[in-house]
């Protein structure tokens, strides 16, 4: 880290005046499940930032200027002319900037943390005010300009000559920031374009952003259907975060109009400013969702795999999707009702020829093992013959119009009214409407449309701002609550699920919304087109959503449109299989895209690819846990775990799913290549076991099945037996990756029932591993479980790498495990170990003990040579096949040669292993070891080329359908 130029007073240098330590505030849920070295800290060559000794020392505490006011609830009064600027120390690590406040209702939508004592040490002269706390220095000028510095000496926030508030005739207001050189803009939510937003002037105003000429929203358009007035800054290595608690029409211009400045404007309400200090993006992330809340635990389903389309009707439709699913074992959780199921667009009703018996539908679907999700919009039909629309009027509850009747727009079901969710009674009644079918069954709700939409093209595409509002008893307009309007609908909603069924977790998707809705709600990324630029555009996204706060976040796999090809399919489902929200949707008029519209290779790899993550459930389900306890992100850029790496500063196209596993998606067309950067330390390809230095950058070649990713050395990363549902099995076994570094890192696996509020009185389970690696060979310990939920007898199997040179002891507890011949001599016995030469992995198998346990491994820790693997085949033959020459296999990594398998049942099935390069593609054919005798296709149609990858496990397993010289 670069030091900061023209310093006035740090942190660090005011440590005697303010005793202000240079370690980041820790509290108590901070450091859950990231690995011990998971932050990098700024660079400890540069100089540490020294006093401006021609200005007098603040937070001195023994004077106080004439235009400051002091309080004794942390706050300060700063009155600078025309300027007025109410100071709030809310903890240690926030500082509360609000302007022009005075006689102004004092209200947010999206705060719910309180102010915390913090030790605050504040004072200074007529031409400098200082406040003091352990992590920042907060000057003021009597211009009211502001310069913050956080404890490792950073400037954070500085206004430049001139700069600080304004406020022009218009009414429109804001604040004007300086921007350092090397500074860095992450977050704001929802919102197209590259990782790093510097440069770019963005609009909060929540938009049913959908384009006609893309089917859905236009690439790079802004703004779109969330608001979330929050980034994350980087300086050099250092973060820090800023929200602006405006809902109006809010701009953010940084540095688009002047690369030295950022400048945030309201067209209406008050500048509210919340200053998080970091140093790191975990300690941001941390103070910021301590402000406006932190997602509760989901239903552990919810993580699975989803189904959706819009015109999925009628209900023997529905479940001829289900029973599809299940037939081609392919892995799913949900199955999704939109507007088709509704009776003429009616929220909350079901069409009564089409879905005649609802209740006997979700009963199907649960006896299938499909949890159902149904579509809400707020919209409710203007109809004098319903009773939803006539309760409505009757109670209030709907926006009124300039004539005090309800303001009436347009959506699905024509003439619609739209309830005030800013009153609290209409949240009261609102759930009343839920109850019914949540009763029935229905275990999540999508509430859609809610930005609020509009047909009405005169009126903006949405209820006009100028429509009265309650605001909670302080009366408002739209103006204000128009980007509130979601977030006060998913509150009402999650709530309403919860009354309806209490043992249950609500699951609530939502379309539009503001800071704060991860307290209530999932979020996709709304009608995404089949386009390849939306889907580059969707990872930054995602990433960013994550940095905002909001960690359960996807997009629909394939694109809304309905016009994915194949191999779009193909790279979005790789792209859906890691986010955090799994869910593939598309629009009616759009070409239907289940995973087997696309032919049997991209069925092959969609089923792959989610049964892939329904191994990685444990890990996912922990990382989930994580965000509940710290507001970590679930999907993280690069930058997040390796600030102090200039080239992960706006590195957008790879992420990482928590600490351990990134991931390189392949986001162009026609591709055959991918760049893959590596940042510093030891890295793992995933399946073969490759090792790369960082920091490095990769060009691996590519097959349509592949999806570039890499363990970060240290991880330790549970997984389980993919099912094809939740819960569809007890899960007798859990395996445990692990691949240790020289320094100790841990993570912490959490288990519980998967639904219900249990865990958050202690009947859940979490235990905590450590692994290291040492001069004989690694150690891996699990501390005690703690909490009482019992997940049941089981085995644990861990899986040590690399392990290139043979153990020759392996202790558990003090207590020498045996060796077993194989794989599946362990896995029978499930005790002992294993290494397998080829992999260059350790096997250890033994039952898993509450108590915890110590692992010792003694082998060689160095690594060797291991550019080729043995690819291990069986081959399945068909009827006929002579037995007189031997299976072979022929390979693009031999240079296309026959290489003979071992006939396992001549002339049914061979066996048998070829060397190609760890770690990469290759392309073969089966054949009987010459070429006129190449496997062909039914119909001796000939066949294309297969390929494999360049690892140990699993085996391949191929079925031959003719041969070449059996055809005319």
């Amino acid at each position: 880290m670069r030091a900061a130029p023209v310093l006035l007073l740090s942190a660090c240098s005011l440590a005697v005046l303010c005793a202000c330590p240079t370690t980041p505030e820790a509290g108590p849920d901070a450091a859950v499940s990231v690995p011990a070295d998971a932050s990098v800290p700024p660079d400890a060559s540069a100089p540490p930032p020294g006093p401006d000794a021609s200005l007098p020392a603040p937070c001195d505490g023994t004077s106080r200027p004439s235009w400051v006011e002091t309080t004794a609830d942390q706050r300060f009064l700063f009155r600078c002319g025309a300027t007025v600027l109410d100071l709030t120390v809310f903890d240690e690590g926030t500082v509360r900037l609000r302007y022009q406040a005075e006689g102004k209702p004092d209200r947010s939508f999206a705060v719910v943390g309180a102010p915390l004592v913090a030790t605050t040490r504040a004072g200074g002269a007529e031409d400098l005010f200082g406040i003091c706390t352990d992590a920042l220095t907060v000057h003021v000028f009597p211009d009211c300009r502001v310069r913050a510095t956080q404890a490792d000496g950073t400037v954070v926030l500085e206004d430049p000559e001139g700069g600080g508030y304004f406020e022009n005739v218009s009414g429109l207001r804001g604040v004007k920031r300086s921007l350092r050189a090397d500074e860095h803009l992450f977050g704001l939510g929802e919102k197209t374009g590259p990782l790093d937003k510097r440069g770019l002037s963005l609009t909060m105003r929540n938009t049913d952003a959908f384009d006609s000429a893309w089917e859905g929203f236009a690439p790079g358009g802004d703004p779109l259907y969330q608001s979330v007035p929050f980034y994350v800054g980087l300086v050099g290595s250092s973060a820090y975060g800023l929200f602006t608690d405006n809902t109006w029409r809010t701009r953010f211009d940084l540095g688009a109009s002047d690369p030295a400045l950022a400048l945030v404007s309201a067209d209406g309400g008050v500048i509210d400013q919340y200053l998080f200090a970091g140093p790191t993006m975990a300690d941001v992330l941390r103070r910021y969702t301590r402000l406006t809340g932190r997602m509760p635990l989901p239903p552990r389903w919810t993580l699975g795999y989803h189904q959706s389309r819009w015109g999925y009707s009628p209900d023997t439709e529905v479940l001829a999707i289900a029973q599809k699913l299940r037939s081609e074992r392919i892995p799913a959780d949900g199955l999704w009702l939109d507007i088709q199921h509704m009776d003429g667009f009616r929220s909350f009703t079901w069409d009564p020829t089409n879905f005649a018996n609802p209740t006997s539908l979700v009963a199907s679907l649960e006896a299938l093992g499909f949890k159902t999700t149904t579509i809400i919009d707020p919209g409710i039909k203007v109809d004098e013959a319903w009773a939803t629309y006539t309760q409505g009027v009757a109670g209030g509850h709907f926006l009124l119009g300039a004539d005090g009747k309800p303001f009436v727009g347009e959506v699905w079901p024509g003439a619609a009214a739209f309830p005030d969710f800013s009153a609290s009674a209409t949240r009261e009644w609102w759930k009343t409407l839920l109850s019914p079918n949540v009763k029935l069954g229905i275990r999540g709700l999508w509430i859609d449309m809610n930005e609020p939409a509009s047909f009405i093209v005169a009126d903006g595409r949405t209820v006009p701002d100028t429509v009265a509002a309650n605001g909670d008893g302080t009366a408002t307009t739209m103006a204000e609550i128009h980007n509130a309007y979601a977030l006060l609908e998913a509150k009402a909603t999650w709530e309403g699920m919860k009354a309806a069924q209490p043992d249950r977790r609500p699951f609530v998707l939502t379309r539009a919304g503001y800071a704060g809705e991860q307290r209530y709600v999932a979020v996709w990324t709304g009608d995404a087109p089949s386009q390849w630029q939306t889907l580059q555009e969707t990872v930054p996204m995602l990433l960013n959503l994550g940095l905002s706060g909001v960690p359960f976040v996807g997009s629909d796999v394939g694109g809304y449109a309905g016009r994915a090809t194949p191999e779009m399919f193909a790279r979005w489902m790789q792209v859906g299989a890691v986010s955090p929200f799994f869910r593939g949707h598309t629009q009616n008029t759009g070409a239907r895209q289940e995973p087997w519209m696309f032919g049997t290779e991209v069925e092959d790899i969609s089923r792959g690819e989610i049964q892939r993550r329904y191994e990685m459930l444990p890990y996912l389900y922990s990382l989930f846990r994580e965000a509940g306890l710290s507001g970590a992100p679930i999907l993280r850029p690069l930058v997040y775990e390796f600030p102090a790496d200039p080239l992960t500063h706006t590195l957008g196209d790879e992420l990482l799913v928590g600490p351990w596993l990134l991931v390189a998606p392949v986001l162009e067309a026609g591709a055959t290549t991918r760049s893959v950067y590596l940042p510093a330390g030891r890295w793992f390809e995933t399946l073969s076991g490759a090792v790369t230095e960082g920091p490095a950058t990769l060009e691996t070649g590519l097959v349509l099945a592949a999806r570039p990713t890499y363990v970060r050395e240290g991880a330790i990363l549970p997984h389980a037996e993919f099912t094809q549902y939740v819960g569809e099995k007890a899960l007798t076994a859990l395996e445990l990756d692990v691949y240790p570094a020289a320094t100790a890192t841990t993570f912490a696996l959490f288990e519980d029932e998967g639904d219900g509020f249990a865990y958050e009185t202690g009947k859940s389970a979490s235990v905590v591993f450590t692994a290291q690696r040492t001069a004989t060979g690694a150690t891996l310990s699990a501390a005690a479980r703690e909490g009482t939920f019992d997940p049941g007898a089981r085995t644990l199997f861990v899986r040590v790498r690399r392990v290139d040179h043979s153990p020759t002891a392996i202790t558990l507890d003090g207590t020498a495990l045996s060796s077993q011949a194989s794989e599946s001599a362990l896995r029978t016995a499930k005790t002992g170990w294993f290494w397998d030469s080829s992999d260059l992995s350790l096997l250890i198998a033994f039952a898993d003990k509450a108590a915890g346990f110590s692992l010792s491994m003694t082998y060689d820790p160095s690594l060797i040579e291991a550019a080729k693997v043995a690819v291990p085949f069986e081959v399945t033959l068909p009827a006929g096949t002579p037995s007189d020459k031997p299976i072979c296999i022929a390979s693009s990594a031999s240079g296309w040669s026959h290489e003979p398998l071992t006939w396992a049942e001549p002339g049914v099935r061979a066996v048998g292993s070829i060397q190609v390069p760890r770690g990469e593609w290759f392309f073969y054919k089966v054949t009987r070891c010459d070429w006129n005798t190449a496997e062909m296709w039914p119909g001796c149609v000939v066949a294309t080329n297969r390929y494999g990858f360049g690892a140990a496990r699993p085996a391949r397993s191929d079925s031959v359908a003719g041969w070449d010289d059996w055809c005319p």
